[in-house]
């Protein structure tokens, strides 16, 4: 009852808080429900008083806010913090909520009160859980939180006394510390130095209404604010190396040192000095047997080494502009230095890979070459970080070290190896440190990175060998080509080893490793791995293991993916005989195969402009998107490519006998074959595709229905689906749609035409503002037609797919339809006798088939408009029901056509039968 009554005269100074409440709760419900006419502006008096009242409450509520204190006001705050160290947990819950609204509403009672709680929490004899769990619930309260974590003066101690509270067993403290920490940890931030105003900022300061500082007042507040500055910076180092001390001690709890460890990973600022006993306790974090530490040292160890190396070499000398060349001299560069051309060895690497992608640009940001010097790649430290960096190269070149770091970054990080993967945070650590350090690094940790890459039984290890060998490969941008050199000599003979004996747990690893090497890097950076790859590495398709030479191929895809155009013309012209492969008897190869001749051919090079001025020019003359550059067939070699392939499963074809194993070269060129056309679709590059599948429509409608094998018949129908989803062009739809519409009328196998005829359906929607209207009126014709074909299952077909396309048909294409299928009712069937045979059954067979038709095409006009019933419907609805005592299929399709009917316009029919 006290802390109650203390709390009402504290907070409710002029207003009672929960009558205001009630105001704001009643004027808002007021004005939600009571607004006229939609405007806000506009409400009924009784609404407008209490919004007035709420203003006046507010008003007050206001003034009392930050008012001065007072003896009184003081002693109440000290008796509610007494209160809230109370060995009751009911008193302690209604004084932290009491004190949690008084230091709200005045904040200024809070600062004398900090010290105390943060007291409770140090370590000595006369600790008490009790008092420590107040003092820890305060602390979590808003207002002391957002004090604690700003002011300088009291952020240290809270820090340090969280880090050291491993005295008290107490579940509950224990939590409470724990959520304390992990609470104020994701907002703790580094102080950040006080940046110099510009005269523009310092003219709009000047020009605020109220009282206009003047330059020394202006001088004044930045020189407080550099005060602060200082002031904080020297309590975060001294915080900095109290948890630095608190790491090293052998006597913290794993727990409490994991938050002294996250806590120093955050006060670790770009902006501050680079600490060396930080940097060295990071370095030696990595060699942690708590998993928590590994990861957070490499994640920050990695920022810092960062910030050595930049500072020691600004950016602005590892790369510059340079006048471009025109873009035919790079597309065979690669090539070139494989050759061992001088001028493409020699020439500056272009690590950009978006370089020309729409326009060749007049000037391009190249990185020299580094000349021939020393193992390390840099001769001169940053004087700043210099003893960080001293600190760091005594722990990394232990003789134990590197020992340590493979035999614990090899440990799987999850429960099921199968589900290990790649580590980017860690080939980044490993990027940073030979980045910085060099060859001498290398050299030192050679033995265990050569350990973990010959150990091919344990996949942690080959995990961790992909990781060290991709950061070994990219941290060394900056070396000198003799540091390359023997580099290379090193890691060539390894990585022989290793992908040769590759298994498809470890492919994964290796293919990342890759991946990160050679992201925005220039190829001829990786010339032996190159080498490598293409060359000793190459693909045999004679070979008897599918899984190796598949391997070989998704290692091939990966410098495909990465480099596009600027490593194609070398694939290429290292031979891969990837034709060869076309009818692979192991499916895993054929599949790899495919998708890496699709990637292949489409990544040959093809310049869009080939300077900024051609650019510029057809944006005027075409519009905003240019020239249209959607009609690409690929290169010479590109369109042998396919029609070797075309030619090849047609020489099968002939000699094809089926069967149910399906193991014939014609079957297993035509997975292949397909497989090429569905990784078009996969990827961005669907040019290729596009302009070649409507040559081969024709065989892919076959395939649909190659029943002697399901994978043939799977692929043939992703392709025809991929094929009529795709939004093409003006002229490219059109030609989609001709190449459809002659296979429909040259087809003689219904199940081709059955499958088709959807197909049909969904181009005409995806494509119907670029078709035409004469093809538009061909397709509706064509699937008219097939109302009458000789199969019953085509006739479905065509009737579904034609009540799609009426759906969008005008009103004239609607009558034109109307009087054509009526026109075929007009006949009616002779009335056969039981007992007696016809006269002429052929004739009667077609005659049933015409109404048939003329059935099916009344049925799509009543189908298409299944909410509405348009003036011409009633006349259709009665030819129907005159059809009602033919034999089936006729009979069948006029009650299901009811039926539907019926059960589309049932809720509306009260109105429809008028």
């Amino acid at each position: 009852a006290l802390i109650l009554l203390a709390q009402s005269y504290m907070c409710n100074f002029g207003i009672d808080r929960a009558v205001l409440s009630s105001y704001r709760r009643s004027w808002s419900f007021g004005l939600d429900g009571f607004t006229l006419d939609s405007n806000k502006a506009i409400m009924p008096r009784l609404i407008a008083a209490r919004r007035a009242e709420c203003t006046q409450l507010s008003r007050l509520l206001h003034n009392s806010r930050f008012r001065d204190t007072t003896p009184l006001g003081e002693e109440i705050a000290s008796r509610m913090a007494h209160f809230c160290l109370s060995q009751y947990a009911e008193v302690r819950k209604h004084a932290v909520s009491a004190l949690d609204d008084i230091t709200a509403l005045i904040p200024s009672l809070k600062y004398p009160l900090i010290p105390r709680f943060l007291s409770e929490l140090d370590a000595s004899e006369a600790s008490d859980p009790e008092r420590m769990t107040g003092a820890l619930r305060v602390l979590n309260t808003p207002p002391m939180k957002q004090t604690c974590l700003r002011d300088w003066r009291f952020f240290p101690k809270l820090v340090l006394a969280l880090c050291r509270a491993q005295h008290e067993d107490k579940p509950q403290v224990k939590k409470l510390v724990r959520n304390t920490a992990v609470a104020q940890v994701v907002h703790v931030a580094a102080p950040r130095p006080v940046s110099d105003t510009n005269q523009e900022i310092r003219n709009m300061v000047l020009q605020l209404p109220g009282d206009n500082p003047d330059d020394v007042s202006v001088y004044q507040i930045k020189r407080e604010r550099q005060d602060q500055y200082q002031f904080a910076s020297a309590e975060n180092m001294q915080l900095i190396n109290s948890l630095v001390d608190i790491l090293r001690d052998a006597g913290t709890t794993w727990r409490f040192a994991a938050i002294a460890g996250y806590y120093l990973d955050q006060l670790s600022s770009v902006e501050m000095p680079l600490s060396s006993r930080v940097v060295a306790t990071l370095a030696e974090n990595l060699t942690s047997d708590l998993v928590l530490f590994r990861e957070s040292a490499a994640i920050y160890l990695t920022q810092l080494v960062c910030r050595i190396k930049h500072r020691t070499k600004p950016e602005s000398d590892f790369s510059a502009l340079e006048k471009s060349q025109p873009s035919k001299d790079y597309a065979d560069l690669c090539e070139r230095a494989l050759a061992g051309d001088e001028e493409a060895l020699n020439a500056p690497f272009l690590d950009n890979p978006a370089a020309g992608w729409f326009v060749w640009p007049d000037e391009v940001r190249i990185s020299p070459q580094v000349p021939c010097g020393a193992e390390e790649p840099f001769a001169q430290i940053d004087p700043a970080s210099q003893d960080a960096y001293d600190a760091v190269r005594s722990v990394i070149f232990r003789d134990d070290k590197w020992e340590r770091i493979a035999r614990l970054f090899s440990i799987e990080s999850t429960r099921v190896p199968e589900e290990d993967s790649f580590g980017v945070s860690r080939a980044m650590l490993h990027e940073q440190l030979f980045s910085l350090f060099g060859l001498p690094l290398l050299k030192h940790a050679w033995p265990s990175i050569s350990s973990l890459a010959q150990d091919f039984e344990r996949t942690g290890a080959q995990r961790a060998a992909a990781e060290m060998i991709a950061g070994v490969m990219r941290g060394s941008k900056h070396w000198s080509r003799d540091a390359l050199a023997q580099m290379w000599d090193l890691l060539i003979p390894l990585l022989t080893s290793v992908l040769s004996r590759l298994r498809p747990d470890t492919l994964r690893f290796w293919q990342v490793c890759l991946q990160y090497a050679f992201a925005r890097r220039d190829p001829r950076r990786y010339l032996p791995l190159i080498r490598l790859v293409i060359y000793t590495n190459s693909f045999d398709p004679q070979a008897e293991a599918p899984f190796a030479e598949a391997a070989k191929l998704e290692l091939m895809r990966v410098l495909i993916s990465c480099w596009d155009w600027r490593i194609a013309s070398a694939i290429i012209s290292s031979k891969p005989r990837l034709l060869d492969a076309l009818a692979h008897p192991y499916k895993q190869v054929r599949d790899a195969t495919g998708v890496v001749m699709y990637m292949l051919s489409s990544s040959e090079f093809s310049v869009s402009y080939e300077c900024v001025g051609t650019a510029i020019e057809d944006l005027a003359r075409y519009g905003s998107t240019g020239r249209d550059f959607s009609h690409w067939i690929g290169t010479s070699r590109t369109q042998n490519l396919i029609r070797d392939m075309i030619t090849s499963v047609n020489d099968w074809k002939v000699d094809h006998i089926p069967s149910n194993e399906g193991t014939s070269n014609y079957i297993r060129g035509c997975k292949t074959l397909l497989t090429f056309f569905v990784a078009g679709f996969g990827y961005s590059a669907r040019r290729l595709a596009i302009e070649h599948i409507p040559e081969i429509l024709p065989l892919f409608s076959l395939l649909q229905e190659q029943h002697d094998d399901e994978d043939v018949a799977r692929l043939a129908n992703v392709v025809m689906q991929f094929l009529s989803q795709i939004l093409y062009t003006a002229d490219i739809s059109e030609g989609v749609a001709n190449k459809i519409l002659a296979l429909l009328d040259e087809s003689a196998m219904w199940h081709v035409v059955n499958k088709t005829l959807p197909l049909l359906c969904t181009l005409t929607f995806s494509n119907r503002f670029t078709l035409s209207r004469d093809v538009r009126s061909r397709i509706l014709d064509t699937t008219a037609a097939f109302l009458e074909h000789d199969q019953i299952e085509v006739r479905q077909s065509a009737s579904s797919s034609l009540t799609s396309l009426v759906k969008c048909a005008s009103p004239e294409v609607i009558t034109d339809i109307n009087s054509k299928f009526s026109a075929k009712l007009q006949k009616r069937l002779p009335r056969v006798r039981h007992g007696k045979p016809l006269k002429n059954p052929a004739a009667y067979s077609k005659l049933v088939l015409t109404r048939h038709a003329g059935v099916l095409g009344l049925s799509c006009l009543v189908l298409a408009f299944p909410y509405t019933i348009p003036d011409w419907m009633p006349e259709v609805l009665v030819l129907l029901a005159n059809c009602m005592d033919d034999p089936n299929p006729i009979q069948g399709t006029v009650q299901r056509t009811f039926a539907e009917f019926r059960r589309t316009h049932m809720d509306t029919w009260h109105e429809d039968r008028k």
